[in-house]
């Protein structure tokens, strides 16, 4: 017997929800925010959400190139607070913009090779690996700023700090900077786990690192390399903030640990499997960032921003194991 239309279309029914109904309760989530406040989705608020996500998506992408080989990094957001940091403070010194820019993008690289030799070399855990680091960072800025003094730049002339703001508040056309640089880093990142032997070889240890050893792939400098992309995109996201708000001080950009994660395990969603992937982990993010600014116009604080997060971190870890068990 061949199934009734009906039964056929249940099971499609049922099979959509299974791939995609995170998503649409993620659209159903955020159409709350436009019921309550319908200027949620004016254009302005629109990009300055925008504008406000690149930072987080910058930040999770690189998370996402660990945590898709089965590591993590503690250590982005203390790393981005350090690249901040060590950009105001050259700024504030009279260094030009290019030492401004150059030396904490090589701190990035710095702490992400590293957590490289760490832990794909000398086979520290990475959950203790970069938790380390990122309170060896966090009390070396303690100690530079003096216990948290925060570095403002926006008490500095306009004509010393617009061109390092041009990165945050500027725009190129009629796009915001911080935009294009997000969508730029995607483009270059989804390239990389997509489209390059890396990907092929990142791909593999995600799986199962004794067959990806076994089929003479080495495990430990693609693992590593992960880190370098993790410290490097992390770096680039703290000289964007500081750009953006114009000041740096310790732990500032701590909130966005929390945030990076729930970006990434809410892409898994968007997968089929239940994968981390690069577009997910983009839409995951931006969730995450309309969350944020639609409880805010609700006058909702951050308590309520940690709990749903942790709460969706939780709910895509449950579906995704559903996922990979049926």
């Amino acid at each position: 017997m061949y199934p009734s239309t009906g039964q056929s279309a249940t099971a499609k029914s049922l099979e959509f929800l299974r791939n995609y109904g995170a998503i649409v309760g993620m659209l159903a989530v955020l159409s709350i925010f436009y019921v309550f406040k319908p200027a949620f989705i004016s254009p302005n608020n629109i990009v300055n959400v925008l504008r406000q996500g690149s930072i987080l998506i910058v930040l999770a992408l690189g998370l996402t190139v660990v945590m898709s080989m089965r590591g993590v990094d503690l250590s982005v957001a203390q790393v981005a607070d350090a690249a901040g940091l060590i950009a105001a403070i050259l700024i504030l010194h009279g260094y030009p913009l290019w030492t401004a820019i150059a030396l904490p993008l090589a701190f990035g690289l710095l702490i992400g090779v590293i957590n490289a030799l760490l832990m794909a070399y000398l086979g520290v855990p990475a959950i203790i690996g970069t938790l380390g680091m990122m309170f060896i960072i966090r009390s070396a800025e303690l100690l530079t700023t003096n216990g948290a003094e925060p570095q403002m730049l926006f008490t500095l002339p306009r004509g010393l700090t617009k061109s390092f703001f041009f990165l945050g508040q500027g725009q190129i056309g009629p796009v915001a900077t911080l935009i294009v640089l997000a969508l730029v880093i995607l483009a270059l990142v989804f390239f990389l786990m997509h489209f390059t032997a890396f990907a092929r070889q990142a791909k593999a240890v995600g799986y199962n690192v004794r067959a990806a050893f076994l089929a003479g792939i080495d495990v430990r400098r693609v693992f590593g390399f992960g880190f370098i992309v993790s410290g490097l995109l992390s770096a680039i996201a703290g000289v964007a903030l500081v750009s953006r708000t114009g000041i740096a001080m310790p732990r500032g950009a701590e909130p966005y640990l929390l945030d990076a994660f729930a970006s990434v395990y809410l892409g898994t969603l968007a997968s089929r499997r239940g994968e981390m992937n690069i577009l997910g982990t983009l839409i995951g993010a931006l969730f995450i960032a309309f969350l944020g600014n639609g409880l805010t116009l609700l006058g909702l604080g951050a308590p309520y921003r940690y709990g749903l997060n942790g709460g969706f971190v939780l709910i895509a870890m449950a579906v995704g194991g559903l996922k990979r068990k049926y």
